[in-house]
């Protein structure tokens, strides 16, 4: 009874290591291979009669396979895990072979695993096709997208506004808030905003917009805030709505931020950290859910410092700061502003006006301290003031009248001492940075210099203080 029960176990044993789907293989503690199944041999592309009683050593010798397991198990005394290639079967095989030891901690056999992974190992190969392909595809889209940026005015051949708007696309991926645009006016910050709104997931919520130096401090509050029934005399006697409930799952875009006064702050302040606020007249706060966009062309470090500007508030705005850089600063860009301008207003005015070489080196001669509106709307007048097909002339004659009042640069006189002739340099240099910059610290950037020495020559020349 006891020989037919193991004559049993031995026939299970035979048959789970001949039907199995894995490659099975024992080698001795030499490395000689004892037995291996039906599996190993067609992983392998190898016969049994071909390999048992071979060394496994000779086998990578001979190039059957590339490595062995049962090598480097014998020579670390653990289970070893490789990646095998086969070349005779072209197969990728995870081969773990695993050490049984006897009494006294020595090897007696290697019992080899064998699984294929090809088809794993193809997976692999075919995702990060996919990948690099859904990376391609990803770009393209951007590529279009800041295309068709351009039927908005925003246009960005030149690196810096490229970087720019590259940042913009990645906030709104990822429904961005608190995120501070800074630019000098003109630069279309609004724009920028309602781009950054349009490529959100809350692109088909409200974008709302307000001015907050267009409103005396009570009114922007009650915009802003809503109010209740009877909050204040003439209030309406529905109560009503704030601007950031309306923007709700939407964005909120607060232009001009540098204007708002402080009482108004400390409420916007609140409303950042909680997300939530209190109707004028209110008891009860409101939660709120929107992207929140903030703009100016002021210098909120300046505004902080002479505490016209609350210094958290600026921190909870400034998670998030893009900055628009002014035309002058980006030449490569008026070319095709003034093609789509050209375009539009042709189109809006019926007309088949045309800018030549001479006014195009004129424009980008200009210094456009009102940036890209005002080159705009020096366009738009030219189209529709001059009555000729050519524009040159007109332009030119227009660009020359407009200059930044008060300040023109005067020709070195004759003779005179040499601290004569430094000084006259120093203050052509100056005049140049008061017409090019808005304020002394950049006006430090231009001239390579710090702010406090911006402050000492301007004073020194008697030229006219330019904001800080």
């Amino acid at each position: 009874m006891k020989d037919d029960s193991s004559q049993t176990t031995m026939t299970y044993l035979q048959t789970i290591f001949n039907r199995s789907a894995d490659g099975l293989m024992i080698c001795d503690a030499q490395g000689i291979i004892l037995k291996l199944n039906r599996a190993a041999e067609i992983l392998n592309g190898v016969k049994a009669s071909e390999v048992l009683g071979k060394d496994v050593r000779t086998l990578v010798k001979e190039h059957q396979i590339d490595r062995s397991a049962t090598q480097e198990v014998l020579e670390t005394k653990r289970q070893v895990s490789v990646i095998q290639t086969t070349p005779r079967s072209e197969y990728t095989l995870l081969v773990t072979g695993t050490p049984v030891f006897d009494e006294h901690h020595n090897i007696v056999f290697v019992v080899v695993n064998e699984r294929d992974i090809s088809l794993i190992e193809s997976m692999r190969k075919q995702l990060a096709f996919a990948r690099q392909e859904s990376e391609k595809i990803k770009n393209e889209l951007t590529e279009l997208t800041l295309l068709e940026l351009k039927e908005n005015n925003i246009v960005a051949q030149s690196d810096s506004m490229k970087q720019t708007l590259k940042l913009a696309l990645k906030l709104s991926a990822i429904k961005a808030s608190n995120i501070l645009i800074q630019g000098e006016s003109g630069t279309g910050k609004g724009l920028l905003a309602k781009f950054i709104h349009k490529h959100s997931s809350g692109s088909k919520k409200p974008f709302i917009q307000i001015n907050c130096a267009a409103l005396p401090e009570n009114l922007l509050e009650a915009e802003l805030f809503g109010y209740t029934k009877g909050a204040f005399t003439g209030a309406s006697e529905k109560g009503r709505i704030g601007l950031f409930e309306l923007a709700s799952g939407g964005t909120i875009f607060l232009d001009e931020i540098a204007e708002m006064s402080l009482g108004v702050q400390a409420k916007l302040l609140k409303c950042l950290d909680d997300h939530e606020i209190m109707p004028i007249g209110g008891t009860v706060p409101k939660k709120i859910d929107c992207s929140i966009i903030a703009a100016t062309n002021q210098d909120l470090d300046t505004r902080t410092f002479n505490k016209k500007f609350r210094l958290d508030l600026f921190h909870r705005l400034n998670t998030f700061t893009l900055s628009i850089p002014p035309l002058r600063n980006r030449p490569e860009d008026i070319l095709e502003l003034v093609r789509i301008t050209l375009k539009k207003y042709n189109k809006q005015y019926n007309r088949r006006a045309r800018i030549g070489y001479k006014a195009f080196d004129s424009l980008q001669a200009y210094d456009f301290p009102g940036n890209v509106r005002e080159l705009i709307n020096i366009i738009k007048q030219a189209i529709v003031m001059c009555d000729r097909r050519s524009l040159d002339d007109y332009l030119i004659k227009a660009l020359n009248k407009t200059r930044p009042p008060g300040i023109k640069l005067q020709p070195m006189k004759e003779g005179g001492s040499l601290a004569d002739k430094i000084m006259a340099v120093e203050n052509e240099v100056l005049m140049q940075a008061a017409i090019k910059c808005l304020t002394t610290r950049e006006a430090a950037r231009f001239l390579g210099i710090s702010q406090p020495s911006v402050v000492r020559k301007f004073k020194k020349h008697g030229l006219a203080i330019i904001k800080k």
